[in-house]
């Protein structure tokens, strides 16, 4: 999976637009149901959020997950290259003691941005994550390995080479259920996530 390249710090851009919205570390974690140790730690980059909990906190935040992603939001260029192996990464737990999801940033969004992609990196057994809900539109391509997607009330398996398409105001998650790490290819649009 190319660990030579940095996960992204998020603490810090938490914290930002935490102090932003004029925000107390106790409302936002009211908020997002968890708890207010639990919020510092999470900006001092001690803990990982589950994807659930990250989805909630930008949410109630006012960005999306692309904004933790951002490193130069001031670039005007018509066309955006992100060299393979460069990619901006953010570790998920999605459960107890599982290493989780690993997103990776395909391209980086600019203000006017209508599409939001990234490489969702499932770890074998990872994901599992509850089901989250939201405006938009979602579509993805199995790269590599295995996923189970649940959308609605029914599972999807899915291996490499398919691909999928829904409304994301459906309750989705996923989970890896193979014993390889999955690679998809996930658009949504907006960039809610």
């Amino acid at each position: 999976m190319g660990q030579d390249v940095d996960q992204i710090r998020i603490g810090g851009r938490l914290r930002h637009a935490r102090k932003i919205k004029g925000l107390s570390m106790k409302q936002v974690a009211e908020q997002v149901d968890c708890s207010e140790s639990f919020i510092s730690k999470l900006e001092r980059d001690k803990v990982q959020p589950s994807l659930t909990l990250l989805h909630r906190l930008v949410a109630v935040l006012g960005i999306n997950v692309s904004n933790l992603f951002d490193t130069d939001q001031g670039n005007e260029e018509p066309v955006f290259i992100v060299r393979s192996g460069s990619r901006p990464r953010i570790q998920m737990n999605t459960r107890p003691n599982s290493s989780g999801v690993l997103l990776e940033q395909v391209v980086p969004l600019g203000p006017k941005s209508l599409l939001q992609a990234n490489i969702h990196i499932v770890a074998p057994q990872g994901g599992g994550h509850d089901a989250i809900s939201h405006v938009g539109e979602e579509m993805g391509f199995v790269l590599e390995g295995t996923i189970d997607l649940h959308v609605g009330d029914k599972t999807y398996r899915l291996t490499a080479g398919d691909s999928f398409l829904f409304h994301s105001e459906l309750p989705h998650a996923y989970n890896n259920p193979g014993d390889t790490a999955a690679r998809v290819l996930w658009v949504n649009t907006p960039p809610t996530f």
